[in-house]
């Protein structure tokens, strides 16, 4: 694969640096580069290797290949680079603070396509682990609409490679992902599976519809832990969410998680079937008259 000239600095982590880059040979479109030195590369290479698996899907964000660059005589000047799709909208956190609040019907659009994302993870064995608004790349098409895909699988894991670890009262809580998003057991117990996705989509919600992150009243991880644990709290459910968005979001936020609804049963929820159901109605209607889609859609 091509190396990458890169443009300036999109972000930076704890272990490297994110680029917009251009590839030095071949059309010049724009990507993000992922660069770690080579000390380093173990986990952008699992990165890679997971991705893999969902090429293709829509709904995740495209691995475009790898490589290995050197700037220098020294190990430290030896970099891994991974190169994936650019989004040229940012993140869905990046569209949450710019609008502060998503109209439902928006937030139900934006739903099904995590939604679908997160089903194909899941079917191929796979846990993201780490699902927020930072995490959710935002892609303008050339309609005006814009479509969100799944990023950063670098806490991800197969499902199988999960074990159940208690810890001890006293002991700090261990975190894979980020903690204002993890579910009650992966908080208490270290249990990380298909469930925890789906608990964080429900605090992604809340925040779509609220402009507010969860539990954003805690001062600490300490009161977090003792709210969603001891108290078994739930985060503050927005005023504006209609009666069906409440329940989506019960289903979501389940204390339970073998009570947790999957992926595809949320994608079958009324509250996401409604909206969809009106469009296949009203374009049943205009064919009938044999009028083009677009009118009644403008």
């Amino acid at each position: 694969m091509s190396n990458w000239n890169r443009v300036k600095v999109l972000g930076r982590g704890s272990y490297g640096t994110v680029f917009l880059a251009v590839p030095t040979s071949g059309a010049l479109d724009f990507v993000a580069l992922k660069v770690v030195s080579i000390q380093d590369a173990h986990s952008l290479m699992t990165e890679e290797t997971i991705l893999l698996n969902f090429q293709g899907c829509p709904e995740i964000v495209q691995c475009l290949g790898s490589s290995i660059s050197f700037e220098g005589d020294s190990l430290n000047s030896i970099f891994y680079n991974l190169a994936l799709e650019y989004a040229a909208g940012g993140s869905l956190a990046d569209l949450i603070r710019r609008r502060e609040k998503l109209p439902e019907t928006e937030v139900k659009e934006y739903l099904r396509m995590m939604l679908r994302g997160l089903y194909y993870i899941h079917e191929r064995g796979y846990v993201h682990g780490d699902i927020k608004p930072d995490n959710i790349l935002v892609f303008p098409d050339d309609n005006g609409k814009l479509r969100l895909k799944i990023a950063d699988f670098g806490l991800s894991k197969k499902c199988d490679e999960f074990e159940e670890v208690v810890i001890a009262t006293n002991a700090k809580p261990r975190f894979r992902g980020t903690p204002i998003y993890m579910s009650p057991e992966s908080i208490l117990f270290g249990k990380i599976n298909t469930s925890l996705d789906i608990w964080s989509l429900g605090c992604i919600l809340i925040e779509m519809i609220s402009g507010k992150q969860v539990w954003s009243d805690c001062r600490s991880v300490g009161q977090l832990v003792k709210r969603v644990v001891n108290q078994m709290d739930l985060p503050d459910i927005p005023e504006e969410l209609s009666r069906e968005g409440r329940d989506f979001l019960s289903k979501c936020l389940e204390q339970k998680s073998e009570q947790r609804w999957t992926a595809n049963m949320l994608l079958k929820h009324p509250y996401l079937q409604e909206d969809q159901l009106k469009v296949d109605e009203a374009s049943s209607i205009w064919s009938d008259f044999n009028l083009p889609q677009d009118i009644y859609c403008s």
